[in-house]
């Protein structure tokens, strides 16, 4: 019974290091998010006088960046692409896609 708790114990232990990182990248993930979020943000509002304002609805979503960045920015990108407006420098490190492979002429 004492090798089977100690075993447990050993993967518990070992085990802390990996969830901690794990926590970290997704902690940076998030951070690079609502920072493309936010450039999202200035980009839209830059479609709109301010003398005229905007719908009361993209005033709430524009407000969501910092507590639901992955929504929010397909909702800007979809809206900035359908008013035909150039997104912002994606720098959130986004992983390339492979080159294609097979018959290319």
């Amino acid at each position: 019974m004492r090798i089977a708790n100690l075993c447990l114990v050993m993967a518990a232990v070992s085990g802390f290091p990996v969830v901690a990182a794990a926590q970290q990248n997704a902690a940076e993930g998030r951070a690079a998010d609502i920072k493309y979020c936010n450039a999202l943000v200035r980009s839209y509002q830059g479609t709109h006088p301010v003398q005229q304002g905007m719908p009361a609805s993209d005033a709430v979503t524009l407000s969501r960046c910092n507590t639901d960045p992955q929504p929010t920015i397909a909702e800007l990108e979809r809206k900035l692409t359908d008013k035909k407006i150039t997104l912002p420098a994606d720098d959130r490190g986004v992983a390339q896609q492979p080159p294609a492979r097979g018959n290319q002429r």
